[in-house]
């Protein structure tokens, strides 16, 4: 994927840290991974201690921040200047130029990644550790009284969710075969909110459902574009908008859990 190194000026843009050399993508994941968590545990130190709105106001805030800087900072990003190419997996197999191929190579590759993501969520979920986080998320003053430390607790789910966001990027850079700063704009992440919704939240098989019905829904109506009167395709982008505010609102209103609820754990009773 990346090696980071200085990259010389040019007559037309100064300098600046980016893409030198391409990666192993492994490699690159586990350096994504490894930042991306290392950073998000550095964020929550002091910011995970407040209410869960003014938390989610603070973040939005701090992505919001570090994006800008990284836009501006041009000697040091390259600001709007992006980072490609960027290869696909298995580049050297099978040939960007068959898009195909490399386009199916790419799908079993997310696929795979997709579904070891599953198992590793799903086990943590499951074990103590996840049953410990499931009490602080329903009571934590209640496991706080049973012992648990409840902003560890915290503090590890945040790290470890950083972490996966960052081997997310990495495949969506392989994907793109570009890196903008706005790709990252706020509305990506209301975006992972509707998708979090419609699926249901607290069930990782229903959020992968929702992720792609949201996918399904905003590729038809692209398609759209194609057979209905030019008026209305400059405007079916806004349409969409409105279409998915409304959606968001339906579900919350008569389907707060999802199209897949979370599976409530209920202790059976002695004899």
């Amino acid at each position: 994927m990346l090696a980071t190194g200085r990259v010389p000026e040019s007559s037309t843009y100064p300098g600046h840290w980016g893409l030198v050399v391409p990666l192993d993508l492994v490699l690159s994941a586990v350096v994504a991974m490894a930042v991306s968590g290392i950073l998000g545990v550095l964020i929550a130190l002091p910011t995970l201690r407040l209410r869960a709105d003014y938390l989610a106001i603070v973040t939005l805030a701090l992505a919001e921040i570090v994006r800008l800087v990284l836009k501006n900072e041009r000697h040091f990003t390259g600001g709007d200047q992006n980072l490609s190419p960027i290869p696909r997996p298995f580049a050297g197999l099978v040939p960007e130029t068959i898009g195909w191929a490399s386009d199916g190579v790419f799908v079993l590759v997310g696929l795979g990644v997709m579904l070891g993501v599953l198992f590793v969520v799903e086990y943590l979920g499951r074990s103590p550790w996840g049953r410990a986080l499931r009490a602080v998320r329903e009571d934590e003053e209640a496991a706080m009284a049973l012992g648990k430390d409840t902003f560890v607790l915290k503090l590890g789910a945040f790290g470890i969710g950083c972490a996966f966001m960052g081997l997310a990027g990495v495949l969506l850079a392989s994907f793109q075969r570009v890196i903008l700063p706005d790709q990252f704009a706020p509305f990506a992440t209301f975006n992972a909110y509707v998708i979090v919704i419609l699926g249901g939240s607290g069930n990782n098989r229903g959020v992968i459902l929702g992720g792609y019905l949201f996918w399904l829904f905003t590729w038809a109506t692209q398609q759209l574009k194609a057979y209905v009167p030019d008026a209305l395709a400059l405007r079916i982008d806004f349409v969409n908008l409105i279409a998915i505010g409304v959606l968001l609102i339906l579900f919350v209103l008569f389907l707060p859990e999802g199209i897949i609820p979370e599976e409530r754990y209920v202790p059976r009773k002695a004899g």
